[in-house]
C-alpha cells in the first residue's frame, strides 16, 4: 500500500511529464478559459502565430485568433462555434497570426471536467503544407492529363493528315500523271507538270507535318528508331552533323516514357538547330539498371540559362523539365556564352520495365 509521500512523488512526476509533453509536442496547444480568454499556450503555438505567451495569456480572446471555422457562414457566424461545444474531434479553421496573416489549420477541441474549471483545450495543426502538397498533386495530375490529351490529339491529326489529306494528294498526283501521258499541247503539258510539282511539294509538306506531330515510328518501332529518323530530318533541314551513341540494352519502354524522352530530345535538337549556330550535335543514350540517361551536346554559341528562364524565353526548357518531372525524372541544362550547351535527361525506369 503506497504512502501519501509516494503518491505525491508520483503526482509530481506525472505533472512534470505533462509539462514536458505540453512544451515539446510538435502540434500547437491552446487552453481557453470559460470566458474565452487564452489561459495557456505551448511553444508550437507561439511559433505558429508569432504571438508570445506573454502577449496571449490572460490578454487575448480566442476570437482574436480565430478567423472562423470552415463551416462558418457570415449570417450565422459563431452560432455553432467549437467554443460552445463540449467536444469537437476534428474541424478546420483559419488562424490569425501576429503579423496579420491567416492560414488554414485543422483543430480538435475538448472541454475539461468542471474540476479543472471547465477550460477548453485545443490541439492545432498547420494545414498550409498539406494544402501545398494537395495543390502540387492536383497540378501534377492536371499537367499529366493535358500532356496525354495533347499527344492523343497530335496522333489523331497526324493520322488524318497521312490517311486523309496525304492519300487525297497521292490520288491527285496519280491522276495528273495519267493526264500527263496523254496527247497534250505544250502549254497544257507545262501546266500539268507545274501541278505535279505543286502536288508533290504539298505531299512532302503534309508528310513533314505528320512526322512533327507524331512520328509513326515512335508507336510502331520504339524510341531509338524514332530518334534516328528525327536526326536525319534535322541533318537534312539544318545542315548539322548529328551522332547517336547507344549504351546498354536496346528495348521498348512505356508509351509515356518513350513519348517524354522523344519530345525532350526533339525540343533540345530544335533549339540547337534554330538558335545555337552549331555544326555538330551528339546524343548519348544510356540504358542503366534503374534509369535512362540521355545527354545532348552541341558546339553552338551557348546561352545564359537563368537569364533565358527569367526573361520568359525558356518556355521550351520549362516544357522539357515538366515532362521529365511527371515521370519522376530531371532535366539539367548546362550552358554559357561561347561554350555550347549540354542537356542531361534522367528518367527512372519503372519496376515493370526492369
Amino acid at each position: 500500500m503506497s504512502t501519501w509521500r509516494e503518491d505525491l512523488d508520483t503526482s509530481s512526476e506525472m505533472f512534470s511529464l505533462m509539462q514536458s509533453i505540453f512544451a515539446n509536442v510538435s502540434d500547437a496547444i491552446l487552453v481557453v478559459d470559460r470566458d474565452g480568454l487564452i489561459a495557456a499556450v505551448n511553444a508550437a503555438l507561439e511559433q505558429m502565430t508569432g504571438w508570445t505567451e506573454k502577449e496571449l495569456v490572460g490578454i487575448k480572446h480566442i476570437c482574436e485568433l480565430c478567423l472562423g471555422m470552415a463551416t462558418c457562414m457570415e449570417e450565422t457566424s459563431c452560432a455553432d462555434c467549437f467554443f460552445k461545444q463540449v467536444q469537437m474531434p476534428s474541424f478546420e479553421m483559419r488562424l490569425r497570426t501576429r503579423d496579420g496573416r491567416d492560414y488554414p489549420v485543422t483543430a480538435s477541441s475538448a472541454r475539461l471536467p468542471d474540476g479543472a474549471n471547465g477550460e477548453l483545450v485545443m490541439v492545432i495543426r498547420d494545414m498550409s503544407a498539406q494544402q501545398r502538397t494537395e495543390k502540387e498533386r492536383y497540378q501534377h495530375k492536371l499537367t499529366n492529363y493535358a500532356i496525354a490529351a495533347q499527344e492523343e490529339e497530335r496522333k489523331r491529326i497526324a493520322r488524318e493528315l497521312h490517311d486523309g489529306v496525304g492519300q487525297a494528294l497521292y490520288s491527285i498526283l496519280v491522276g495528273l500523271n495519267v493526264v500527263g501521258q496523254g496527247h497534250l499541247s505544250d502549254p497544257i503539258r507545262q501546266h500539268v507538270n507545274d501541278l505535279l510539282q505543286m502536288t508533290s511539294k504539298a505531299m512532302e509538306e503534309v508528310k513533314r507535318m505528320a512526322l512533327e506531330l507524331r512520328p509513326s515510328a515512335l508507336d510502331d518501332l520504339g524510341l531509338l528508331p524514332a530518334l534516328r529518323s528525327l536526326m536525319k530530318r534535322v541533318e537534312k533541314s539544318f545542315d548539322i552533323q548529328v551522332e547517336l551513341h547507344v549504351q546498354g540494352e536496346r528495348r521498348r519502354y512505356s508509351a509515356a516514357m518513350e513519348t517524354a524522352l522523344y519530345r525532350i530530345v526533339q525540343e533540345a535538337m530544335t533549339n540547337t538547330a534554330k538558335y545555337a549556330k552549331a555544326s555538330q550535335l551528339g546524343i548519348v543514350f544510356e540504358d542503366r539498371e534503374k534509369e535512362v540517361v540521355v545527354t545532348i551536346v552541341d558546339d553552338g554559341i551557348g546561352f545564359e540559362v537563368e537569364k533565358a528562364l527569367h526573361t520568359g524565353k525558356g518556355l521550351g526548357i520549362f516544357g522539357m523539365k515538366e515532362r521529365a518531372q511527371l515521370l519522376g525524372g530531371t532535366v539539367d541544362i548546362r550552358s554559357a556564352p561561347d561554350e555550347g550547351t549540354t542537356v542531361i535527361v534522367r528518367i527512372p525506369v519503372s519496376k515493370e520495365e526492369t
